[in-house]
């Protein structure tokens, strides 16, 4: 069999291979969002959290600060009803006042931190939300996953055989091309040649348009042995059995 005629048929099982393939490598990669979406719904859970508890932290030194204040006060209190001049009394008095003033300050921050574990516990009960429901989200997409892999497991295997025949007598060169050019194409290797205007030798590669020479089509019509690749997207050109039946000279 003619080298182009044995490229078509690789051609044809690798983009039915590659078509399986896809449908695999697309719930493949809608997982891969969804986990990824997950790690960053997490990890604002934990920045969240780590807040919260700085937060609460925060509240009980205030709490330990106002209770030890209050102890001292009590005991200045004490004092200052055993007080045995004016000067002392002042001086007593005056610490008291002063830890009141610490203890406000202290009892202004408690509110400030109250207030930012409140926004926190709120923000918490959103996170959780969404992480509960991205859960959710991400095991129906391994399900998927794998209803696909099986779906296709049993036809890939076939096609995958198909194709390592019909590859094994490819030169290796012209199949590392062959290869190259799939990837680069999703599996659109090869390209049709379509006859513009036969008389007036108009030809154009079927995928980019590109307007070939007749030094193309003549090298295809002589030898189906010949690599002859566009010019503009480098597939490799071939020729449709009507276009060959069209190019033939009349008898």
């Amino acid at each position: 069999m003619p080298l182009i005629d044995n490229l078509l048929t690789l051609y044809k099982v690798d983009r039915q291979v590659r078509s399986l393939q896809s449908r695999v490598e697309s719930a493949q990669l809608y997982l891969k969002v969804q986990t990824k979406l997950m790690t960053t719904i997490s990890v604002q859970l934990s920045e969240n959290e780590l807040r919260l508890k700085h937060h609460k932290s925060n509240i009980a030194v205030a709490e330990t600060e106002t209770g030890s204040i209050d102890a001292r006060v009590e005991r200045l209190r004490e004092d200052l009803n055993k007080a045995v001049n004016d000067k002392e009394y002042k001086a007593l008095l005056a610490e008291v006042n002063t830890l009141k003033d610490q203890r406000k300050a202290f009892e202004d921050e408690m509110l400030i931190e109250m207030a930012s574990v409140e926004t926190l516990d709120t923000t918490l009960v959103e996170i959780t939300a969404k992480i509960d429901e991205r859960k959710k989200i991400t095991k129906v997409a391994e399900k998927e996953l794998h209803v696909r892999q099986d779906e296709i497991a049993e036809q890939l295997a076939e096609l995958e055989k198909e194709r390592a025949i019909a590859a094994s007598v490819i030169p290796v060169d012209i199949l590392e091309d062959f290869d190259e050019i799939a990837d680069d194409y999703e599996g659109e290797s090869m390209a049709s040649i379509e006859i513009i205007d036969k008389k007036r030798k108009e030809y154009s590669c079927n995928s980019c348009s590109l307007h070939l020479p007749l030094e193309s089509i003549v090298q295809l019509m002589a030898n189906d042995d010949t690599i002859v690749k566009c010019g503009q997207c480098d597939r490799i050109l071939f020729l449709e059995q009507a276009s060959k039946e069209a190019l033939a000279p009349s008898e």
